[in-house]
């Protein structure tokens, strides 16, 4: 048995956890299961049954970890464990690639999100003992950042080749299937389900999608869902929605909130389908849709804009229909297909689905990595020294300078 400590960036008491929340609740139950003592921190210590729970504070983080035989962590509350928390193993979750992620803030953010989460990445590579990945194409991206901050090298290759020890594939996963079962099974349903709005997403296709299918299909409807966290994530697509939708007089579109974990298998029963539509960019071909395993668990027949990750998965298991366009018709008649009934064969490869992705097997090599926990011996003989660039003063800057700094 393992004292763990698990620190999950994310807010857990609303009980509306997003995909990194549920990954933590998830990582918390399959080590719990396996024998191992779970104490969980999170930004409103959110309770999890059978976890001793605490909030976030750097307080938390010293008494925890001296506890603790092995962390888990995840994102930029990396910075926070490595301030404050003891040396012990730890494990960076980097199945979230938010430093590609976050590109998108550019515009409206400037440089201060990119150069936060680059030091934040770069920190967490340097200090991490084991990383877990969510695909093959992340581990060949981690691998090269790996290498460029001397973790990818010579001792680690002499005695590991695969680096097997160093960087994991621990895909998301999904729970025993809905009581409920598929929608398509119980009822014919025109309501199709979209989900929450980031601003990688292209919510105005979607809404272009579904009003081209209302006019064979006139009570089809779309439903967005709001973000349980908006203060952690730019709101900028679902803003740009709203906006459109009002315009437009759209009453065919839907904004709802987010669904708590434990009610979502009767929240997907509503839905016929699901529909998700986003440019194609480096954030498709890395990003893990949390959302695409949610789905094809709860039953919905997909249709989404091509991504390798989600393409393998919905070809492999028949659960959907892949675009490879930007055109609104194209996914109205994908829709149409789906809603008159030519996806029978989609609710056998979402049982197939399920059975291969469960918690327990995605999450295997943080069993492994939890029964012995171990410090990376050679992590610090080629560490790379982190140097941030120098950004020139901003007009903010040189007017606080000038008053003294007093505000």
């Amino acid at each position: 048995m393992t004292r763990a400590l698990l620190v999950c960036p994310e807010p857990l008491g609303h009980r509306q956890p997003a995909g990194i929340g549920i990954r933590f609740i998830e990582m918390a139950k399959v080590l719990l299961t396996d024998g191992h003592d779970v104490t969980l921190l999170s930004r409103d210590a959110g309770s999890v049954s059978g976890c001793r729970v605490d909030a976030i504070t750097p307080e938390n983080l010293q008494r925890y970890s001296r506890e603790a035989g092995v962390a888990i962590v995840q994102g930029h509350v990396a910075n926070e464990l490595f301030a404050h928390g003891a040396v012990i193993p730890t494990v960076v979750d980097l199945y979230d690639p938010f430093i590609v992620e976050n590109l998108n803030y550019f515009p409206s953010r400037g440089a201060e999100v990119f150069n936060h989460d680059h030091a934040t990445l770069i920190q967490s590579l340097l200090r991490g003992d084991l990383f877990l990945c969510a695909s093959e194409a992340q581990r060949l991206f981690y691998l090269g950042a790996l290498l460029a901050t001397g973790r990818v090298n010579p001792i680690a290759f002499e005695s590991d080749p695969n680096l097997d020890a160093l960087l994991r594939i621990a895909p998301f996963g999904v729970a025993q299937a809905p009581a409920n079962g598929s929608t398509s099974e119980s009822h014919h349903v025109l309501d199709v389900l979209f989900g929450g709005i980031y601003d990688w997403y292209d919510p105005i296709l979607a809404i272009e999608a579904i009003a081209i299918a209302r006019a064979s299909l006139p009570d089809m409807t779309l439903t967005f869902t709001t973000h349980p966290n908006p203060s952690l994530t730019p709101q900028g697509k679902l803003a740009e929605a709203m906006r459109v939708v009002k315009q437009k007089g759209f009453d065919f579109v839907r904004f709802e909130p987010w669904v708590p974990y434990e009610e979502r298998g009767a929240f997907f029963a509503r839905f016929g389908a699901a529909l998700m539509t986003f440019p194609r960019s480096i954030e498709t071909e890395l990003s893990m849709r949390t959302r695409v395993y949610d789905y094809i668990w709860g039953g919905l027949p997909i249709v989404t804009s091509s991504a390798p990750g989600t393409d393998e998965l919905l070809t492999r298991y028949g659960a959907g229909i892949v675009i490879h366009s930007d055109s609104p018709g194209d996914f109205a008649a994908a829709l149409m297909r789906v809603m008159r009934g030519e996806h029978a064969g989609m609710r056998e490869g979402a049982r197939r689905f399920v059975d291969d992705h469960q918690w327990s097997r995605a999450l295997q090599p943080l069993v492994d990595f939890v029964r012995a926990p171990r410090i990376d011996p050679t992590k610090e003989a080629f560490a790379a020294t982190l140097h941030l660039p120098e950004r020139s003063p901003s007009f903010l800057d040189r007017i606080k300078r000038r008053m003294g700094g007093s505000f």
